[in-house]
């Protein structure tokens, strides 16, 4: 009889890459059914309507690229990932989990003023970075999981890049819930705001991170 743990054993990662693709596109799709026109529109407000919807579109916008983003650095962490174990698929599962609660803060953040929003919005981002890291560093730490030809030097920034991303998000989060909420058309507070500013720029340095060597990490806020 074998003793072997479940823990112990490891698989192809094409099966958990493909599952995690599927799960990703619905996750950037559903992103989607936040953009309504109110119920009853007639063909004479249409153009009302549809100027309504410009901050939940700017919402959607913003949600479809970090989802996008996510996507390719995982997708560069599983081209050099050729195998799994328990603990990778776990810690994959929970990274799903978080991407797919990106529709539903976009939907908060789209429909409700206020710091919290924001707050939870970034929440979600962080944690996902940290999952990253989670994979990445895992995998690179056991034996046999990743390609015997990933260097040194990306297997370390690999796990430091989402980590700074991450960073980068926690840090936000005090600076919505210290401003004065004002309605979404005033000029001053913007939900997307704070949001907008530690989004895209540190989450392009995770691709670039995952996907070559580089001499040092770029992380903008």
């Amino acid at each position: 009889m074998s003793t072997e743990s479940p823990f112990d054993r490891s698989y192809p990662a094409d099966r958990l890459t493909f599952f995690s693709d599927g799960v990703m596109a619905v996750a950037i799709t559903v992103l989607v059914l936040a953009l309504k026109l109110p119920e009853g529109s007639s063909p004479a407000s249409l153009y009302a309507g549809l100027a309504a919807l410009a901050h939940p579109f700017w919402c959607y916008v913003l949600s479809f690229i970090v989802i996008g983003v996510l996507w390719m650095a995982h997708h560069a962490q599983f081209a050099n990932i050729r195998r799994v174990d328990a603990v990778v698929v776990w810690l994959n599962l929970f990274f799903l989990m978080s991407v797919v609660l990106i529709p539903f803060v976009t939907s908060i953040l789209s429909d409700f003023d206020g710091p919290l929003p924001t707050v939870l919005y970034a929440l979600v981002l962080m944690v996902s970075c940290l999952l990253l890291a989670a994979i990445w560093g895992y995998a690179c730490a056991r034996t046999g999981l990743v390609r015997s030809d990933v260097s040194r030097q990306l297997r370390r920034i690999g796990v430091i890049s989402p980590l700074l991303v991450a960073t980068v998000f926690a840090a936000s989060i005090p600076s919505p819930m210290a401003m004065e909420p004002r309605p979404r058309s005033g000029a001053g507070w913007s939900p997307l705001s704070p949001v907008l500013s530690v989004t895209v720029s540190p989450a392009r340095d995770v691709f670039a991170a995952l996907t070559r060597i580089a001499n040092h990490v770029r992380n903008k806020s």
